[in-house]
């Protein structure tokens, strides 16, 4: 081949080349600076230093907000509901990538706001985690318990199959209001050896907490939650994603975005992940439990293990 065309054609593929992120604008509203949001800049702004992701602050939804930033930024960072909100409700056409909701709350967003592109990475964790915690620490158990509001029914659908391809059946019931509660509670709980309670918006109050907990001390079944407060309630046990993991998960979404152009997808579930462990309501019901640190390295293991 003549070497003026080899030129040409190593030019061409250069020019096909994706054009590198630098210079892209990515703008930050935050709900708030307080609580959990206050962690979840601190570990951004620490993340995104060993990055490169250079961020804007554009406010937050609870006091200034810096519109003309967020008009002028290629993507944008939304932590919390109430800053996604703000920021949808402003013309704009960047895509938002939500952090610090819940799944439901993230279909919420996207039912409201047809029109506009929204990628989040939700709080909720994977059920294949939580079955994962499970068998883990429940090695035997043959049936687990799970309630659920109308919104989550699909979700049922998908635990059960997931269930049964670990060998659990699943006993489930699903309500329509809160007075419905205790009934189904007691009727899952007499069935089931163990009980996952999910952040249902029906079942995730203080006082069906409090309803699901004190059942389960009578049935004498463990709860399986998904947060440290659930755990220090008394359940005996959760998978969770702290502020931090958010931020970290947030970073790594930021980069592939910038690297690939477009958004990596519309919600992901969280890939860093935390644990609790009761250890009083574990020697209560006789379950053995390693430290927290090595069963948090064996559930991070089998993640690794069945990536693709």
């Amino acid at each position: 081949m003549p070497q003026r065309i080899r030129r040409l054609l190593t030019l061409l593929v250069v020019l096909m080349l994706p054009l590198p992120a630098a210079g892209q604008e990515i703008a930050l509203l935050l709900t708030s600076r307080d609580g959990a949001y206050a962690e979840f800049l601190e570990a951004l702004g620490s993340g995104a230093e060993a990055t490169g992701i250079e961020l804007t602050d554009a406010g937050t939804a609870s006091g200034q907000i810096d519109e003309q930033a967020l008009q002028l930024a290629d993507w944008v960072l939304a932590g919390g509901l109430a800053a996604a909100e703000a920021v949808l409700d402003l013309p704009g056409e960047a895509p938002l990538l939500v952090t610090l909701v819940s799944l439901n709350q993230y279909q919420g967003l996207v039912k409201k706001y047809p029109n506009r592109d929204i990628s989040a990475i939700v709080l909720d964790q994977p059920l294949s985690r939580q079955l994962a915690l499970l068998r883990k620490l429940m090695p035997e158990c043959r049936s687990l318990g799970v309630l659920s509001g109308p919104q989550n029914a699909d979700r049922i659908d998908r635990l059960r199959l997931e269930a049964t391809d670990v060998g659990v059946r699943l006993v489930s019931a699903t309500i329509s209001t809160g007075g419905e509660l205790n009934r189904a509670i007691e009727r899952v709980l007499g069935e089931a050896e163990a009980f996952l309670a999910l952040p249902d918006p029906l079942i995730a109050t203080p006082m069906a907490a409090r309803a699901i907990l004190l059942s389960s001390y009578r049935h004498r079944r463990p709860v399986f939650a998904y947060s440290r407060a659930y755990v220090e309630a008394g359940a005996l046990a959760a998978v969770f994603s702290t502020p931090a993991d958010s931020a970290r998960d947030a970073l790594a979404w930021l980069v592939t975005a910038q690297e690939r152009g477009t958004p990596p997808a519309d919600s992901q579930w969280p890939k860093h992940f935390d644990l609790a462990v009761n250890a009083q309501v574990a020697r209560a019901l006789n379950v053995a439990v390693p430290s927290t640190s090595t069963l948090l390295a064996r559930l991070r293991a089998l993640e690794v293990q069945e990536e693709p």
